[in-house]
């Protein structure tokens, strides 16, 4: 199982890039690294809470879909997936989604129609609904709980198979040939938050522990875009693979 971050985010980079990058009411990017067109027709309000990913972030993105060929949020996935040449299956699943109480309220995520582009499997029914998840306040311990459920819910339906032709499937959160490995990814992807990766280490091993608030302050940091840990099953756990795929180095710079 390979559980990673989503790439680095326009809201992040660009505050206020939804009200700046409009002029007479078409989008107009004001950032080489802004996207140049968006992903999806609709409302630039809809974007605020549900953004897509930089120019720099595709690229990181595909950095680690082709790191992934060479053992093996919608935009990440569909990028790791066309560079690792998968013909995975993206699925949706809100269970993923971070704690709700970072959010002033529900995005307004792109609807069956929208993402039509990005290959989702539409048939695919989810663990929760989002609507669910934001209708009540949900602390720490329960965000660790929904979490820890929903990963090990997703590592139980990944099992040891000989079978190297099964396609991948990827699941993201809704805010992402089979792989030549020695490793047998035929199984699942997820692409979440920082909190996701953090969480998966933390409850796939045999000494499971929870992530607290302070290992939320500022996980982002500690976490960076696209970070990516692979599993692999052992009799009773999952054990981290640290040499599994090669790092990504670059500089934080403006021009």
């Amino acid at each position: 199982m390979i559980v990673m971050r989503h790439s680095e985010r326009v809201d992040d980079v660009f505050n206020g890039w939804t009200k700046k990058a409009i002029k007479d009411g078409v989008y107009s990017p004001y950032d080489l690294n802004m996207p140049p067109s968006l992903p999806i027709k609709r409302p630039i309000e809809n974007y605020s809470l549900d953004t897509p990913i930089t120019v720099n972030g595709q690229v990181l993105a595909k950095m680690i879909g082709r790191g992934l060929f060479v053992l093996k949020k919608y935009l990440t996935a569909h990028a790791v997936k066309t560079l690792s040449q998968s013909k995975a299956k993206l699925r949706v699943e809100p269970a993923l989604f971070e704690n709700p109480h970072h959010y002033r309220a529900m995005p307004t995520l792109a609807t069956k129609e929208e993402r039509v582009q990005f290959e989702v499997d539409e048939r695919y029914q989810p663990l929760i609904r989002l609507k669910d998840l934001f209708a009540k306040e949900e602390r720490i311990k329960s965000y660790n709980s929904r979490l820890k459920d929903v990963l090990l819910r997703i590592a139980a339906t990944t099992e040891p198979s000989p079978d190297t032709t099964k396609p991948l499937t990827v699941l993201v959160c809704p805010f992402h040939p089979s792989l030549p490995s020695p490793f047998s990814i035929n199984g699942i992807q997820v692409v979440g938050h920082a909190s996701t990766v953090d969480l998966a280490v933390g409850v796939l091993n045999p000494k499971q522990r929870q992530t607290t608030t302070d290992d939320l302050h500022r996980i982002g940091d500690r976490i960076p875009y696209c970070s990516t840990v692979l599993f692999r099953r052992q009799s009773s756990y999952w054990e981290p693979i640290p040499e599994a795929l090669s790092p990504v180095t670059y500089r934080f710079t403006k021009i």
